[in-house]
């Protein structure tokens, strides 16, 4: 992760609101909507990476992300390649009943950046 999309996460998780736990993105009225919807106004983890960056670089964050918040690394088999496991596995921690707003965004800020040139994506 580059520090401006550390930067953009921070900033976009900064209100609790926008924070939603069981479903990749809600509605103002609470229902469920796809993280693109122009009608979403709260995104769990994987929902907001996917708003904010699309989903190729998302899917590319989601491995140092979600090992960053488990501390597990994820490898790849032959039904699942590792961005699917690290996805599944930053959904499973994001919906977990002891994780809330405040570790999101502990978590967020405590993130590692890398500091070399940006590769194409």
């Amino acid at each position: 992760m580059l520090q401006d999309e550390k930067d953009k996460l921070i900033a976009f998780f900064d209100n609790e609101g926008r924070w939603c736990q069981g479903i990749d993105a809600l509605d103002q009225d609470g229902h469920a909507v796809h993280y693109d919807d122009e009608k979403a106004v709260s995104w769990d983890l994987v929902g907001g990476l996917c708003h904010l960056f699309g989903w190729q670089r998302a899917s590319r964050l989601f491995e140092p992300i979600s090992r960053h918040f488990t501390r597990q690394r994820h490898v790849s088999s032959p039904t699942q390649d590792v961005e699917i496991a690290a996805m599944s596995a930053l959904c499973d921690f994001n919906d977990d009943d002891e994780t809330t707003y405040a570790t999101v965004m502990a978590g967020l800020r405590d993130l590692p950046v890398w500091h070399g040139r940006r590769a194409s994506i």
